[in-house]
């Protein structure tokens, strides 16, 4: 099934396009890239569950573009293989498959359909981590929740490469992104975790109080020995 993207794009961009097809489906000097050929490319399983990235080699027939890109997601039945292709402008243009047993095809419901663009959040950069699509303040906001040890259950991605954290928000999908420092584009899921022997907040305030109780005693037992009844 041959679906024909990169149609209505530049020359460029659709060279690129075409490029990928050949290599997905196929063309008279190669079969086409099946689903075993692709973990290997990306080191499934070796290298975790997933989503699992490989940046195409630079070659004559992506030279009018900065980068492909292919993620894998072996746990999802309807999306598995993301293509994203970078042109010079630094714009993401996105097309979705899923393998069939056979070849690859669109998933159905349209989102195989090329996405033009896609803007990159907006990034706050906080210390040495990065924030993506939080407005400054709340970036702060949370930049300090995480150095005190509050904001445990909040995911991230790692980078393994330079180990920069980037922290997403809600409405930022994690899928594509790349390192904002070294360009890397397999990064990591993380969730923060509890520091170890962090305290339930209500636990310590309650042995702030009984602390406070047992020092009011002591005082007013102190103060009676010494002023008398």
């Amino acid at each position: 099934m041959n679906p024909g993207f990169g149609q209505g794009q530049g020359s460029d961009l659709a060279a690129a396009f075409r490029y990928v097809e050949s290599l997905l489906f196929g063309d008279m000097d190669r079969p086409g890239l099946t689903l075993y050929d692709l973990e290997r490319l990306v080191g499934y399983p070796a290298k975790g569950e997933g989503p699992l990235a490989y940046t195409l080699p630079r070659s004559k027939g992506l030279s009018g573009v900065q980068a492909v890109r292919l993620y894998y997601y072996p746990k999802d039945p309807v999306l598995q293989l993301i293509v994203e292709i970078e042109d010079l402008e630094g714009r993401k243009h996105l097309r979705h498959f899923r393998w069939n047993g056979f070849t690859w095809e669109t998933p159905e419901g349209g989102q195989g359909e090329l996405k033009p663009t896609r803007e990159d959040p907006a990034s706050v950069q906080v210390g040495e981590d990065f924030f993506l699509g939080f407005p400054r303040e709340e970036a702060l906001e949370l930049e300090e929740a995480v150095r005190k040890g509050e904001a445990s259950g909040v995911k991230y991605l790692l980078c393994p490469r330079c180990h920069t954290r980037i922290f997403y928000a809600p409405s930022v999908r994690p899928a594509g992104l790349v390192c904002p420092r070294c360009g890397n584009p397999t990064l990591l899921f993380k969730t923060l975790s509890a520091p170890e022997g962090a305290k339930d907040p209500l636990e310590a305030l309650a042995e702030e109080q009984r602390a406070l109780r047992k020092a009011i005693e002591e005082l007013t037992a102190y103060l009676k020995r010494k002023l008398g009844p």
